[in-house]
This record gives C-alpha cells, sequence and structure tokens, in this order.
C-alpha cells in the first residue's frame, strides 16, 4: 500500500526540483500539493497561477516519480463577504482551468464558515446555508465539466458540508461525475465517543463511488474539538483505517495529513511500518 502526504509538510518551498527529489527521497509517489504555500514568493501565496510554472512543477515531479494527486485550493467558499466570496471563487475556477498543467485531475477544498474567523458556530449548520453552498459548489462543478477537471470537496465539522448525512445530501443535489469528495474521517469527529474507523466504514458504504482521495491523522479530543498529534500517539486506528481503505479501494489515494514539521520523521516512519504490514 502506498501513502501520499501534503507537499508543503516537507518544508522546501519555491523550489520544485528540491521539493519533489526531497518526496522522491522519502519514497512519496503522489502528493497533495497546495501552491499557496509550497510555491508561496512564486505564486504571491497561490493568489496568481500561471500555465508554464504549473508545467515546470509538473515536469520536476515527473523526472522524480511524483504525481499531484490533489491540487490544493482550500478557501472560503462562502465567506459573508461576498466580494472577498467571489475572488476565492475565481481563483478556485483558476485552478481548474490550470490544474492539468500541473498533472492534477481534481482541485479540493472545505466549504469554509460563515465566520470568517473560522470559531465554531451552529449557523454553518441551517438548511438555508447548506443549501447555498451546494449552490455555490454546483457553480464550480460546471466550470470543472467545461475544462475537464474535477472539484474536490472535503467535509468537516465547521464547515456547511459537515458530516457524512449532508455530503450525501451534496452529492444528490449535485449528481455529476465531475464532483468527488476528500474524505478525512478525523474532520468528522464531533464527540469524543466518535469512532474514525466507523465513519471511514460508513462513508464508503454511503458513497465510495465518490471517495477520491483519504486524508488520515491522528488526534485526541479535548475541549469540544479534536488536537493533532503524531502518527501512532493519539486515539485514532490509523493502521484500521488503512486496512479499510486497501480492502474496500486498493490503490487509492490515502495522504497523510497534518503532520507537524517536529514529529515529521517519526509519523512517516510509523506509516510506512503499518503499510509494509499490510502489504
Amino acid at each position: 500500500m502506498k501513502i501520499g502526504i501534503r507537499a508543503h509538510d516537507i518544508h522546501i518551498f519555491d523550489d520544485p526540483e528540491g521539493l519533489a527529489q526531497a518526496l522522491k527521497k522519502h519514497g512519496f509517489n503522489f502528493v497533495q500539493f497546495a501552491p499557496r504555500v509550497s510555491l508561496a514568493g512564486l505564486t504571491h501565496q497561490g493568489a496568481k497561477l500561471n500555465f508554464g510554472l504549473a508545467n515546470q512543477v509538473k515536469q520536476a515531479f515527473d523526472r522524480n516519480g511524483v504525481t499531484i494527486a490533489v491540487l490544493g485550493c482550500y478557501c472560503n467558499i462562502i465567506d459573508p463577504d461576498l466580494a472577498k466570496r467571489q475572488q476565492v471563487l475565481n481563483q478556485f475556477k483558476k485552478y481548474l482551468t490550470v490544474a492539468h498543467s500541473f498533472g492534477a485531475n481534481l482541485v479540493a477544498t472545505e466549504t469554509g464558515s460563515v465566520d470568517p474567523t473560522f470559531h465554531k458556530t451552529v449557523n454553518n449548520f441551517t438548511p438555508i446555508k447548506i443549501e447555498e453552498t451546494i449552490a455555490v459548489i454546483k457553480e464550480l462543478v460546471q466550470i470543472a465539466e467545461k475544462v475537464g477537471c474535477l472539484v474536490g470537496i472535503e467535509p468537516g465539522v465547521n464547515h456547511p458540508i459537515y458530516s457524512l448525512v449532508v455530503t450525501q445530501q451534496l452529492l444528490a443535489a449535485i449528481p455529476s461525475p465531475n464532483l468527488q469528495i476528500v474524505l478525512d474521517p478525523g474532520s468528522l469527529v464531533m464527540h469524543a465517543e466518535d469512532d474514525p474507523v466507523a465513519l471511514l466504514k460508513q462513508g464508503i458504504e454511503l458513497f465510495g463511488d465518490r471517495i477520491y482521495a483519504y486524508h488520515l491523522k491522528d488526534f485526541f479530543y479535548h475541549d469540544n474539538h479534536i488536537e493533532i498529534t503524531p502518527i501512532g500517539e493519539g486515539v485514532a486506528d490509523i493502521e484500521a483505517m488503512l486496512r479499510v481503505i486497501n480492502e474496500q479501494q486498493p490503490g487509492a489515494y490515502a495522504i497523510a495529513d497534518e503532520l507537524s514539521a517536529r514529529d515529521i520523521e517519526q509519523s512517516l516512519t510509523r506509516l510506512q511500518a503499518m503499510a509494509q504490514r499490510i502489504n
């Protein structure tokens, strides 16, 4: 089994060749790539992409056997400031247009918040806000259909698309194959008793044919929210989740998420050991 990583968890920036070589050295052959971070200086924090730079990244990654599985454009697509919302939606549409020059098939985001500071609020969960979010995603999917790309939505507990049930609602409202899901069971944990392995299994059962990639992170639950830990030090059974993915969708993109720079080598060693036991 192969496991990917967010490219910016390897702290090499504005240097596609150096980053690609480092990813190859660590044994990765696919990544999630966020220009906002990995190319911060060259793209004005991801706001300005061009086809030539995207192709330079693709060529560097190709030389080192690395594929961009997910192009990240995580932004607040339901920002209450409509001018800011339109700005990020235009940016996301640009990412959809340029994705193939990066060698990517999908551009991913979470669904944002009615609170631009992202403090927890139940106002994200109202039927009106969910419908508004679905309408915004439908607009993005229509662009994706025109340019031959995929929109990836990652559900999360502090967003309007916040649960497996609401994700089903989204997929039913937009049956287009150009809409796919990036499923992170840890991001759907709302209560201490929630089991990310069970959430993963349920997600695959409900809409497995619309899951493009998986995010995996370890954590413990504290003060009504999760706190990320190095792999193997939290309550999430990462190996069990990897086994479920491998059994249900062998070869699927499984991407380690939110690895801290301080503990990354330890986390990667543990992840690679898990993958070897599964193989």
